[in-house]
């Protein structure tokens, strides 16, 4: 990618069934390989029911949320005024995108932030074959992205962010698959097995074609 803006984004929700309310959304604006300026981070308060399992993997309460959580209008608001119309990456794009930022739109009548654009996670399966899964905690422990604690929105942001710096971009450009427009279109690639050949191909790495062990269906992140 040369110079192309474009946004990685990560929501965390109230819970995993409709109507899923975002109570954390971050996000941080790329050009081509690089974050340019601050990040994006608020909390939402919906004042609703968090489920406790979801509550148990981000941490926030429905109390924390009324303290600390702006509303959603006006997080909304802010959001937008960051994404503009910029293309959005996230890491399950399909939970993300479709099932909590676009219902939440339409839920509270307010203008769509941002475009979709390509999975992370899908693009990391035709790239990255070492782990036994593709899960975001996975890879950042594997090739030690960070330190941070996994699903908060921010963290898990900064971590997507290293893993496109650091290992994507090396493997997808060795590939000859460069700008965002490719990318997107190799994310959606089949068969899986073929993209990995591609890559390990290109960067001499044969792990690169192993077939990771667990399955990812159902993985949020």
């Amino acid at each position: 990618m040369t110079n192309e803006e474009w946004l990685i984004v990560d929501t965390e929700t109230n819970g995993l069934y409709p109507p899923i309310c975002a109570v954390e959304i971050a996000a941080q604006r790329m050009c081509g390989w690089e974050p340019v300026g601050e990040p994006f981070r608020m909390l939402l308060n919906h004042d609703v029911y968090i489920d406790p399992m979801a509550q148990a993997v981000h941490g926030y309460s429905r109390e924390f949320l009324r303290a600390h959580g702006e509303s959603p209008l006006k997080a909304h608001a802010a959001f937008r005024e960051y994404a503009g119309e910029l293309p959005i990456v996230a890491y399950n794009l399909s939970f993300d995108w479709d099932r909590v930022l676009l219902p939440e739109y339409r839920r509270l009548g307010v203008p769509v932030a941002g475009s979709k654009g390509f999975c992370a996670m899908t693009l990391a399966r035709r790239a990255i074959a070492e782990t036994g899964n593709h899960r975001l905690e996975t890879l950042k422990n594997h090739f030690r992205l960070s330190d941070a604690v996994s699903h908060r929105g921010l963290n898990d942001v900064i971590t997507t962010v290293r893993l496109f710096e650091t290992v994507l971009r090396e493997r997808l450009e060795s590939a000859g698959i460069v700008g965002f427009t490719k990318i997107a279109k190799f994310s959606r690639a089949t068969p899986v097995a073929k993209c990995r050949a591609l890559v390990a191909k290109a960067v001499g790495n044969p792990l690169a074609v192993q077939a990771p062990k667990v399955s990812n269906m159902g993985v949020r992140g």
